[in-house]
């Protein structure tokens, strides 16, 4: 390993400590290796703007940096244990071909603000990456919904049969759900859109740097602006993105659970393609629906990140280096998102309905509550009515023409358009 920069003089280290300290963190560096240069290109500007860099310099420095940025894209430069992290990375790449320049880039910042803002450049891109895949999955549930809108199945409480519905109902259920979690993710976007870059290990610096030119040249909406609420928001911001992350895969998670009782011989409502589906090691007649439960267990690890940083975070003010773990949270919260939620449009365009079978679960004593209020429009009070309907256990003779579900947003009023406005953003 290269000796670091900040390491006490003369201190040699000790492998083991290194590794201890380093973590896995050049692994998860490779994630946000082109957001530390994209940041140190802005800071370069920023250095130049108040002539701690000269226009040659940072010219320099510029060209180099975006050298590395291609090697680095193109496997040419390869991040590996010899560093111990990005950062270090960076600056003995433009130290050694620079030599005394290449030194300069790190001043007016601390690996503490260098990280946070390389995250947050991450996270954003990572989370419109999300909401594209969100915006698909909304999009294929409502195409859905239109196609089944009118086709019955049976609705269940408690796994109990509940009330008569349509698979319209429970298409478009899911397509709200990721249009909410869409705009869910949006906000977050929002509310992290700020730059730290320039408040350095949370005390800022000597130097008037021009941190609104940065944050502009950055595309951030905003400057972070308290220099040590920098340190305490590290963690705080990782927990939000996470929890948006979490309410898409809460919502795979349900529907994993649905698919995962469907598709059994006992209700049999439905089939998905056969490659979703893998056979038993030593029971020839099963198929069994692996890829769904991977998609239901993966929920466990995105609330388990969240866990692990919310219980993290009982730290004083400011910088502590307990904080580098979040990271490996982040990162690995993306990345099991995005591969779960990647799969559901073509899963859910494999669906096919078993007409019949959904037919058969509609009993007579599924139809009592909507007998019900066919005698509460008759004029008997509710409860009366309700009596009534119980005491007959659904063979009370009444006309079969008002049996619907037809309030806004019931199976027979799914009021689609206006989802669709939403998605479109209307």
């Amino acid at each position: 390993m290269n000796k670091k920069i900040w390491s006490s003089k003369g201190n040699k280290g000790l492998k083991a400590i290194d590794d201890f300290l380093s973590g896995n963190d050049i692994d998860l560096d490779k994630n946000l290796f082109i957001y530390d240069i994209k940041a140190s290109i802005a800071h370069v500007n920023g250095l130049k703007d108040i002539k701690i860099l000269s226009s040659s310099e940072s010219r320099k420095i510029i060209k180099c940096l975006k050298d590395l940025n291609k090697k680095f894209i193109s496997n040419k430069f390869k991040l590996t244990n010899k560093y111990e992290d990005c950062h270090s990375a960076i600056e003995f790449y433009l130290t050694k071909e620079l030599g005394e320049t290449g030194k300069k880039i790190h001043t007016g910042r601390s690996r503490n603000d260098q990280i946070q803002v390389a995250l947050r450049l991450y996270a954003k891109d990572n989370l419109k990456n999300i909401n594209k895949i969100n915006k698909r999955i909304a999009k294929t549930f409502l195409q859905y919904a239109k196609k089944y809108h009118d086709l019955p199945m049976p609705g269940y409480t408690h796994l109990q049969r509940a009330m008569p519905s349509t698979w319209g109902l429970w298409f478009s259920s899911f397509a709200e759900a990721f249009i909410d979690n869409y705009d869910l993710n949006s906000s977050t976007i929002d509310w992290i859109d700020s730059n730290p870059l320039g408040t350095a290990a949370g005390y800022g610096v000597d130097i008037p740097l021009n941190r609104k030119m940065v944050t502009k040249e950055l595309g951030f909406k905003r400057i972070q602006l308290n220099s040590l609420y920098v340190q305490n928001s590290r963690g705080k911001y990782e927990m939000q993105i996470i929890n948006s992350l979490k309410q898409s895969m809460l919502d795979i998670r349900k529907f994993a659970w649905d698919m995962s009782l469907f598709l059994s011989q006992e209700f049999n409502l439905l089939t998905i393609g056969d490659i979703y589906l893998t056979g038993s090691s030593i029971m020839p007649n099963k198929k069994n629906p692996d890829v769904i439960e991977i998609m239901r267990g993966n929920y466990s690890i995105i609330a388990g990140n969240y866990s692990e940083l919310e219980n993290l975070l009982s730290l004083p003010t400011g910088y502590h280096r307990d904080l580098q773990i979040t990271k490996k949270s982040l990162i690995s919260s993306f990345k099991i998102t995005e591969k779960t939620l990647e799969l559901i449009p073509d899963l859910v365009r494999s669906i096919k309905i078993n007409k019949k079978r959904s037919l058969e679960f509609i009993d007579d004593e599924m139809m009592m509550t909507s007998q019900v209020y066919e005698l509460v429009s008759k004029g008997m009070p509710f409860r009366d009515a309700y009596q009534a309907v119980k005491d007959s256990k659904g063979k009370l003779q009444i006309s079969k023409k008002n049996i619907t579900n037809s309030s806004s947003g019931s199976p027979k009023n799914l009021n689609l358009e206006i989802l669709e406005k939403r998605l479109n953003g209307k």
